[in-house]
């Protein structure tokens, strides 16, 4: 049977890995996906190796391992009557385990995945399974492992979770199910049932293993839910990430914010410039008898102002406490100085013009 991970188990397995693994796991951020023509290919070729040593190689540019791992494809002739997963990728009943993937190293620098398919099988089954042996060679390649087979096993299908490539789990766990062997007793008569099952945990925890490495790996909640093929898990996961993307929300409004802060104080700088250069100008024109009272005393606050450049030092100084802040109060305050501070320029502004 495939092991169903509780939330809490699913954590520590994925704190595991962030702690393990660099800050960015992959080459490219958010979750694979597999090139529509990749796919046409593997289909048209019959599961040609060389189409699914392409999709190996593009999978390792995503993850960012340039190196090809040389993948080997072998179908097999199963019996029909293959019915759990249990220690290997799948069991058959009465024959014991047996395995459909399975990821070599064959010594220094040197690793194979090996990709066998069942009779029952279609290509979400056969990417659901690389997906899973490739995630073990990037475990290898990082030096990521436990010691325990069965514990590194289920590590290895929460990575896939956490770098991106879950939903090919979720797609090709999902038991597969036909009837054969008509019967026809006196009173009963139909077919006998089979299920074929992969992996070793099912697909809603690859579900919940997605939506918990949302947070961590600081994915965007609309390309999770878009992700999920199914509408019923799209809701399930929209909702899911609720307060994630509440969350996500606040931030970008604190970096818009942000942002435009910055603008206003980059025309500020601007403005305070045109002063300087308006500021010269009168000096050396005006007649001083044509200012009033009041005027003159701000004049000379100005020149004491531009000569001593405090006001410049305290935009550049508030730049700084800009780019710093971390919460809506800390821009709640950073707004009420930069007001201050447009309040003073305008002001400045007004009584140059009265003298231009």
């Amino acid at each position: 049977m495939s092991n169903d991970l509780s939330e809490k188990e699913i954590k520590q397995n994925l704190e595991f890995l962030q702690s393990h693994l660099p800050p960015r796991p992959t080459a490219v951020d958010g979750f694979y996906k597999l090139p529509e023509n990749f796919s046409k290919t593997v289909i048209e070729t019959y599961f040609s190796q060389s189409s699914l040593q392409r999709i190996s190689d593009h999978i390792g540019y995503f993850l960012g391992i340039l190196k090809p791992i040389k993948v080997n494809f072998v179908e097999e002739s199963s019996d029909p009557r293959w019915i759990a997963s249990n220690s290997g990728m799948i069991t058959k009943n009465e024959n014991g385990p047996s395995v459909s993937g399975l990821y070599r190293v064959m010594g220094y620098d040197h690793s194979e995945i090996l990709l066998i398919k069942k009779n029952k099988y279609q290509l979400k089954h056969v990417l659901a399974i690389l997906a899973h042996e490739y995630t073990h060679h990037y475990l290898h390649e990082h030096n990521v492992r436990k010691n325990d087979r069965d514990e590194n096993e289920i590590l290895t299908e929460v990575a896939t979770a956490y770098l991106g490539l879950g939903q090919f789990l979720v797609d090709g766990y999902k038991p597969i199910v036909w009837t054969s062997n008509y019967y026809n007793y006196v009173f009963i008569s139909g077919h006998t049932t089979h299920t074929m099952t992969l992996g070793y945990v099912p697909p809603h925890t690859i579900k919940k293993a997605i939506i918990l490495a949302t947070e961590l790996r600081k994915w965007e909640p609309k390309d999770v839910v878009s992700s999920f093929s199914l509408l019923v898990d799209r809701i399930i996961v929209y909702f899911k990430l609720w307060p994630y993307r509440s969350e996500v929300k606040k931030v970008k409004r604190q970096k818009e914010e942000v942002v435009s802060i910055k603008n206003e104080l980059d025309k500020m700088v601007e403005n305070y410039k045109n002063i300087c250069l308006d500021f010269d100008k009168i000096s050396k024109n005006i007649n001083l008898s044509s200012i009033s009272k009041d005027d003159s005393a701000e004049f000379v606050k100005l020149a004491n102002e531009l000569s001593l450049g405090e006001y410049k030092n305290k935009i550049t100084n508030f730049l700084k406490t800009v780019e710093d802040s971390k919460s809506e109060n800390s821009l709640k305050d950073i707004k009420k100085e930069k007001n201050k501070l447009g309040n003073q320029t305008s002001s400045w502004q007004r009584l140059l013009n009265k003298y231009k």
